[in-house]
């Protein structure tokens, strides 16, 4: 299917104007300050919501300044080597884009293949030199960061991925034996990448480093502040929860993460003179600390939240109650459509639960007793329903806690653990399956002899 045939251009921030006209087969693109960011939806697969993200959150990546544009291209129909594809495309609608024997100066481009599924990465030669794209390993692993993502059905997500690791150095697959001073696997005739391009890389992981402890000062300077303030009646409802739902693993939980956040203060004395004035360098002596002060302020944030859901439940809030039942109900709806009818015994037990559920009244004096017996009986169900999902090699997963942003009401109360949280865990075993038999290394050439950096694999 052609592109579609619209532009949308910014001539900069200060102009802070959008123009539209039409050109000739072009997607959807934008200029914000040196960026040009291009969206060529040829599949129809990205959303115009998701192309206006694209064009808005790209230019916020940390590219080399190599990088002076961005297109993303999808094709609804495609041969078995993507790379032809996109010299075709290119060649035809776009030459801008291409020179004869390399893709342009600053070009950088995402590319999706949907029939068949393939993938690739491309660019000009200098933005291949100050990304390292010349690299086999680090093409694969820039190609192989998308496929999850597309195998999940999110194009434009998995596209930005694939952006935001062109970006970041340490995205690469580690080989068994890399000589790092002579990099073999050379693309499109820019020869050995020299100790210059990789200087480049580590300056440009310096500083994104420093900038991600900047970010991690800045939140946990606020928020750990406001959340002490608030800390002894946190503890009070914590330690006040008498529901069977709020039984010693879930206790536990609430004194490590409470520990874990009073110690943040002591974190805060290492840091010196810290402040925001501070240079990189003072970053990022503390960054591994920072990111631990900060993921443990959020997740103090994340246990003050769930526990007051609980106490508010405990305590006889209607709302909340029927809020969570409604959570409730539709966790085990999506177990049922997961049976299919598979298993009529199984799918009754279900169906028998919702009528439970329905039953409820959020106003008895019994509600917490009645709602965790319900739990109880589908954390038993849900194990039957496991049995049902294709089967793939399992990996190990956490059972959310109570700090954590999937934790529901009832998570781990007798080995409980939602239907969507075990349907998540499952696509991303099946995502890992596929992208492993999917990886490797990505096909870098060319029908015609076109020797243009990057190349592409299937998803």
């Amino acid at each position: 299917m052609a592109p579609r045939t619209l532009i949308k251009a910014s001539a900069g921030l200060a102009a802070g104007v959008l123009l539209l006209f039409s050109v000739p087969l072009a997607g959807a693109q934008t200029t914000i300050t040196d960026l040009q960011v291009t969206v060529v939806d040829g599949a129809e697969e990205i959303s115009a919501e998701d192309e206006q993200w694209l064009i808005t959150d790209t230019p916020g990546i940390d590219f080399p300044d190599a990088v002076r544009s961005v297109r993303y291209i999808t094709f609804s129909e495609n041969s078995s080597n993507l790379n032809d594809d996109i010299e075709e495309l290119l060649r035809a609608e776009y030459p801008e884009w291409i020179q004869e024997d390399s893709f342009a100066p600053g070009e950088l481009i995402i590319a999706v293949g949907f029939d068949p599924n393939q993938v690739g990465t491309y660019a000009g030669n200098d933005v291949a030199a100050a990304t390292r794209l010349a690299e086999q390993d680090r093409l694969d692993a820039i190609n192989d960061s998308m496929k999850p993502l597309l195998q999940d059905g999110r194009t434009a997500l998995a596209m930005f991925e694939g952006s935001q690791s062109v970006a970041d150095p340490t995205v690469i697959n580690e080989p068994s034996e890399t000589n790092w001073w002579v990099v073999g696997g050379i693309v499109g005739g820019i020869g050995v990448v020299g100790a210059g391009a990789v200087g480049m890389g580590v300056v440009a992981s310096r500083k994104n480093k420093a900038k991600k402890a900047r970010e991690n000062f800045d939140y946990a300077q606020k928020h750990y502040g406001e959340t002490a303030q608030q800390l002894d009646g946190i503890n009070i409802r914590a330690h006040s929860l008498t529901s069977p739902l709020a039984d010693d693993e879930l206790r536990r939980q609430w004194d490590d993460v409470n520990t874990r956040f009073l110690e943040v203060n002591d974190t805060f004395g290492t840091f010196g003179d810290l402040s925001a004035a501070s240079e990189d360098k003072a970053f990022l002596a503390h960054a591994a600390a920072l990111e631990t002060a900060r993921t443990t302020v959020t997740q103090m944030e994340t246990a003050q939240k769930n526990i007051d859901t609980l106490y508010d439940m405990e305590h006889g809030d209607e709302g909340v109650r029927r809020r969570e039942l409604t959570r409730l109900r539709e966790d085990i709806q999506e177990a049922r459509l997961e049976i299919n009818d598979k298993d009529s015994v199984l799918d009754d037990t279900l169906q028998e639960l919702i009528n439970r559920i329905e039953g409820m009244s959020t106003a008895s004096p019994t509600f917490m007793d009645e709602y965790a017996r319900v739990i109880r009986d589908y954390s038993a169900a849900l194990t039957g329903v496991e049995k049902h999902m294709e089967e793939v090699e399992r990996t190990e997963h956490s059972t959310p806690a109570i700090y954590d942003n999937d934790w529901r009401v009832g998570t781990g109360y007798n080995s409980f653990v939602p239907f969507y949280m075990i349907s998540t865990w499952h696509a991303a075993d099946v995502s890992a399956a596929s992208a492993a038999s999917s990886a490797g290394s990505s096909n870098t050439s060319f029908s015609s002899g076109f020797s243009g950096a990057g190349g592409s694999s299937g998803w």
